[in-house]
C-alpha cells in the first residue's frame, strides 16, 4: 500500500511540475520595431512591483508552457530599441526614450535610472493609461535598496510601498519627445487647445510649472495618484474642447 501511495504521490508532483503556472507570467504580444507581432508568454520579476513591467522583461513561446521546467536560454529579454510594444489583456506598454532632467550628481536619480540605461538618456517600457492623439503613460521610480536595506524586510517594504506611490505622468504626442506633464510647456504642447493652455495659465490645474522628476524626492511634485487625477483632468477638458 505504501509502494502504491509514493507512486501516487511521485506522479502528482511530475504533472504539478509541468502544469504549474507562474503569477509572473501573461499570455501576451510583442510588437517590434518593424512592425511585425508576435503572440508570446510575457514573463517579469514580481507583478507586485509595477516597475518591473519597465525593464528587464522576458519573453518566450507559448509552447514552452507544457514542456517542462523552461531554461533561463529559452527567454528573450526585451529591448525597447527593438521593441515598440508589448502587452497582455487590457495592458499595453510601449517603449519610450525619455531625457530626464536633473542634475548629474544627485544620488537618488542615478541610483534609480542606473537600472536602466545612464543617468539621463534612457530607452524603458511605460504603461499606457491613455490612448489617442495625446497618450498618457504611467512611469515608476524604482526605490533605491542597499545591500543594508535588504537585511532588514521592514525597511525594504517601506521602500517599495512608497516607491508604488511616487509614478510620474508621462505625455507623448507627434512631434513632441516624452516629457513629464509637470514639465511640459502647455502653450506649445496643448497649441491646439486653447481652453487648456488658459486654463492652465490661470492655475486652475493643480500642477506645478517646471517641476521636473527630482522634485518628487523634494516633496514639490503632486505624487503619484493625485498627479494622475490632474492630469486625467486637463485630458478631460481637451477631448472636450479639442479633440
Amino acid at each position: 500500500m505504501k509502494q502504491y501511495l509514493l507512486i501516487i504521490f511521485s506522479l502528482t508532483g511530475i504533472f504539478g511540475a509541468f502544469a504549474q503556472r507562474s503569477d509572473n507570467r501573461f499570455e501576451g504580444y510583442v510588437v517590434y520595431s518593424d512592425g511585425s507581432r508576435k503572440d508570446q508568454i510575457i514573463e517579469v520579476e514580481d507583478p507586485a512591483l509595477p516597475w518591473t513591467f519597465q525593464y528587464d522583461v522576458r519573453t518566450f513561446d507559448k509552447a514552452l508552457l507544457g514542456a517542462g521546467k523552461i531554461k533561463k536560454e529559452q527567454k528573450k529579454a526585451l529591448d525597447p530599441i527593438e521593441v515598440k510594444e508589448y502587452g497582455f489583456g487590457s495592458r499595453k506598454f510601449v517603449a519610450v526614450s525619455y531625457y530626464i532632467k536633473g542634475e548629474d550628481e544627485d544620488n537618488i536619480l542615478k541610483s534609480a535610472y542606473g537600472k536602466f540605461k545612464g543617468d539621463k538618456n534612457t530607452d524603458y517600457f511605460a504603461e499606457v493609461i491613455r490612448d489617442g492623439k495625446v497618450k498618457m503613460l504611467k512611469f515608476y521610480i524604482p526605490p533605491v535598496i542597499t545591500d543594508e536595506d535588504y537585511e532588514d524586510d521592514k525597511v525594504v517594504a517601506e521602500k517599495e510601498n512608497k516607491a508604488k506611490g511616487t509614478f510620474d505622468i508621462l505625455l507623448v504626442r507627434d512631434g513632441f519627445k516624452p516629457e513629464s506633464i509637470d514639465g511640459v510647456s502647455f502653450k506649445t504642447f496643448f497649441s491646439d487647445c486653447d481652453v487648456v493652455v488658459k486654463k492652465y495659465e490661470d492655475g486652475k490645474y493643480r500642477m506645478k510649472p517646471g517641476k521636473s522628476l527630482k522634485a518628487m524626492f523634494k516633496g514639490d511634485k503632486l505624487p503619484g495618484i493625485k498627479l494622475e487625477e490632474a492630469a486625467q483632468q486637463v485630458m478631460a477638458d481637451y477631448d472636450a474642447s479639442c479633440r
